[in-house]
């Protein structure tokens, strides 16, 4: 909703990736990974990764307002396929499956420490045409999500089982040399059962079309603008408790929302790019908020809700890059405002039925956000390397009365906080290599619950390092020692369990 990510992936066509290694570690950590790429043929590729890893708990005390089920074992493994085939010059498909499956003690969003089992599932197709009306590319992926916790008390446990199915196209091209443009269209159907009542399922139905323009509008000035606009479609069928003061129909509403993203590149000097940017990002609420959490207990019910409305996030930055040549470092200045509108959670409403009382997801209010970051690197001859960073930002939360004070399990200003600084510095020299991770955070708190809904837990400022040194063996394998939280263990950083101190040990090959 407030940002970008953009994930870089090795093409098998293209790129020869063949690795392993193994990792052992305190907190009897063990980990195994591997990625091989194959040529299918003149026109194919086809890459193979797979990971296996288990580890243990912290051996620190939960607190007892966080007290759940006990402690499992942490375990992971995935698998993933990708291949890539260029049917002709200007045709290229992609096929793309993965498995994994994990076990992990969370904190839940009612911050109690539970056992959450995990099994993810996707398949993906996607067609790239170059054609004389532009770079056409197509793409329809499934995911399949299973989530299951422990009994968490008198609450039960809970089963969601969650589907995604994606269809998109789009076409960017040019117009002369100064624009570029690109429309896409996508249809979205997602849909989750009702847990830990079963029975029921929610979902919806997106249609979206979005378009780009970006304008060279002097070799030293381009502006980019992008808009969004969505129609979501909800639904829900199958049965209710007893009493429940909702029907299937009252999910039959449609939601329209915009956004969009404007941004303005100024090449001041040689050295120097000024940005300038704007934008709205819309989160729509997410199935549970929307009613697939749905408890029943002999105290009282809680449920969500088909009435949430969407969450936009508002964001304004201006930022400045400077090249510091005499120094081979780069430096950026950033301000920035964000203002978030119609949070959700998933307490703050209340229904009184017969014989029951419902609390429910509700938006309890908006948070604004100011700051400043400052970050900078760059090299020391050609052997070191250092980088810089620093964030202030300020929160400013304007939730209902009924939420305020992390009543709804919400609470931005507390718990965000104000100062981050961070350092690094690193030595590459012969077979070695080594780099230092320095990492301070300013004094804030974190939530726990308590009698009268969730109390704030002060957690002191901290200081803490991480560190890697690596020896290279020979042309293909290396041998990495890393630590986390070396400074001191038991360490708080949390309103949870206090963090102890990690040391790994990796052994890495490329083939």
């Amino acid at each position: 909703v407030g940002g970008v990510i953009n994930i870089i992936t090795y093409n098998p066509r293209y790129d020869d990736v063949n690795t392993a290694s193994v990792r052992t570690g305190t907190q009897g950590l063990a980990e195994l990974s591997g990625v091989t790429t194959m040529k299918l043929g003149a026109v194919g590729g086809l890459r193979l990764s797979g990971s296996l890893q288990s580890d243990g708990e912290f051996n620190t005390p939960i607190p007892s307002a966080m007290a759940g089920p006990p402690r499992a074992e942490n375990d992971h493994s995935e698998v993933n396929a990708y291949a890539a085939f260029a049917l002709s010059d200007d045709l290229e498909l992609d096929l793309q499956a993965s498995h994994s499956h994990a076990r992990r003690n969370e904190v839940n969003p009612g911050l109690l420490y539970n056992t959450a089992y995990y099994e993810t599932n996707s398949v993906l197709a996607r067609l790239y045409a170059d054609t004389s009306i532009g770079l056409l590319k197509f793409t329809a992926y499934n995911n399949w999500l299973t989530q299951k916790t422990d009994d968490a008390f008198y609450l039960g446990s809970f089963h969601f089982d969650n589907q995604v199915t994606v269809v998109q196209g789009e076409d960017v091209f040019n117009i002369g040399t100064d624009h570029t443009l690109r429309f896409a269209l996508e249809y979205r159907h997602d849909s989750d059962t009702t847990t830990p009542f079963s029975g029921g399922n929610i979902y919806y139905d997106v249609v979206s079309a979005s378009g780009m323009w970006n304008w060279r509008i002097a070799p030293s000035v381009s502006l980019t603008n992008a808009v969004r606009f969505d129609n979501l479609a909800l639904g829900r069928n199958g049965i209710a408790p007893a009493g429940y003061p909702f029907t299937n129909s009252d999910w039959n509403r449609t939601i329209d929302v915009w956004s969009f993203n404007s941004g303005l590149v100024w090449k001041a000097t040689e050295g120097d790019i000024v940005r300038l940017i704007a934008g709205r990002g819309v989160q729509l609420p997410n199935l549970a908020s929307l009613g697939a959490f749905l408890v029943t207990t002999p105290y009282y019910d809680l449920t969500g809700v088909p009435t949430l409305r969407p969450t936009a996030v508002s964001n304004y930055e201006l930022t400045w890059d400077h090249n510091l040549s005499w120094l081979a470092a780069q430096l950026r200045v950033s301000l920035f405002y964000q203002d978030s509108e119609n949070l959700a959670a998933l307490t703050g409403g209340m229904i009184v039925v017969p014989g029951s009382l419902y609390l429910t997801a509700s938006n309890v209010g908006r948070s604004d956000a100011t700051g400043l970051e400052m970050s900078a690197h760059g090299l020391l001859d050609e052997d070191w390397r250092w980088s810089l960073s620093y964030r202030a930002e300020f929160v400013d939360d304007n939730f209902l009365p009924f939420a305020a004070g992390g009543m709804a399990y919400l609470d931005y200003a507390h718990t965000t906080p104000k100062h981050l600084a961070k350092a690094g510095l690193g030595w590459t020299g012969g077979n070695w290599e080594t780099d230092v991770y320095l990492d301070y955070q300013s004094a804030n708190y974190g939530l726990q619950q308590s009698m009268s809904g969730t109390a704030l837990v002060p957690i002191g400022a901290y200081a803490s390092v991480d560190g890697r040194v690596a020896y290279r063996l020979t042309d293909w394998a290396t041998l990495a020692v890393s630590g986390q939280n070396l400074l001191q263990s038991p360490q708080r950083q949390t309103a949870g369990a206090m963090i102890e101190r990690q040391v790994f040990a990796t052994l890495s090959v490329n083939f």
